[in-house]
This record gives structure tokens, C-alpha cells and sequence, in this order.
């Protein structure tokens, strides 16, 4: 078992998921570039792949922060910042987005969200145990799940874009 609060036997972890979701942010610019023109029209899609675009970058960062060498009490407060800093942004890109539909959404679109928001407590469970309660409430496990939760819910949400966009092209 890995240490909850000491960085340095992450550090293969936390690389690979840099790597990861770096990897996975160049390919979904591809994917948007592609479609680029059809995306732009339409605020549903143009949002779908900001916010997928906006958790991959979190994770990154996350990951980023994690393998430099630093205090875990430091790690903890850059873990919260950046958390609250993406889940900041993707709640004002929400809201913008929300605006412009008069803030209908299909019940799946809300259920989404809540599974973004879900992901950043995690992070934000995790920040707190490793300021204050010196990792004893799990530490970077919450890291951990909140950056492997990310990728996931990631690679789902760029899948569901992707084929979304694609789909209503041909139709």
C-alpha cells in the first residue's frame, strides 16, 4: 500500500496519467479540428468538448503538480486551487451555455455535470486531508481518484462528443 501523503511513490502514477491525459487532449483536438466548423454552431457540442477539454486539463495539471518535488501540505493546497480554479471555469462555462437554452437541458446533460462536480470533491476531500489532517483521510488516494475518475469520465464524455457530432452530421 502506498503511502497517502508522501509524493515520491506516486510519482509513476502520477506520470502516467500526465501522459495520458495529455495523449488524450491532443487526440480530441484532432478529433474537434475535423469538425471544427459544425462544432462552432452548435452551443451543445462547442460546450460538451470545452468542459472535456477543461477536465483533461485539470488532471494534467494535477498530475504535473504531484511530481514536483514539494512538501504534501503544499501539494495539497495546489491540488485544491487547481480543482476549485477548473471547477470554477467549467461552472461558468456551464452557466453561459445554460443561459443561451434558456436552461433546459436533457436530464442526462444535468446527470453529467453532477458526476463532473463529484469528481472535483473528490479532489477537494482528498486537498483537505493533506493540509489538515497530514493524509489521514485517505491523501492522495483521493488524488488518485480524482484524476482516474477524470480519465474516465473523459474518454466516456469525448466518445458520447465525437460520435454525437458525427451522428448528426450524416442525419
Amino acid at each position: 500500500m502506498l503511502d497517502p501523503i508522501e509524493l515520491e511513490p506516486w510519482t509513476e502514477f502520477f506520470f502516467t496519467i500526465a501522459g495520458a491525459s495529455a495523449a488524450l487532449i491532443g487526440l480530441i483536438v484532432v478529433g474537434l479540428s475535423i469538425h471544427a466548423d459544425f462544432i462552432a454552431q452548435s452551443v451543445t457540442h462547442r460546450s460538451h468538448a470545452r468542459a472535456t477539454l477543461v477536465i483533461l486539463t485539470a488532471t494534467m495539471a494535477i498530475a504535473l503538480v504531484a511530481l514536483a518535488p514539494q512538501e504534501p501540505v503544499v501539494a495539497g493546497w495546489e491540488f485544491g486551487l487547481i480543482t476549485l480554479g477548473f471547477a470554477s471555469l467549467n461552472t461558468y462555462n456551464n452557466a453561459k451555455a445554460l443561459r443561451r437554452v434558456n436552461w433546459r437541458l436533457p436530464r442526462s446533460a444535468w446527470q453529467r455535470m453532477g458526476i463532473g462536480y463529484a469528481i472535483a470533491a473528490f479532489g477537494l476531500i482528498g486537498s483537505v486531508s493533506l493540509i489538515a489532517a497530514e493524509g489521514t483521510g485517505g491523501g492522495l488516494y483521493w488524488i488518485a481518484l480524482e484524476t482516474i475518475g477524470s480519465l474516465v469520465w473523459a474518454i466516456a464524455g469525448a466518445w458520447r462528443f465525437l460520435i454525437g457530432v458525427a451522428d448528426e452530421k450524416r442525419g
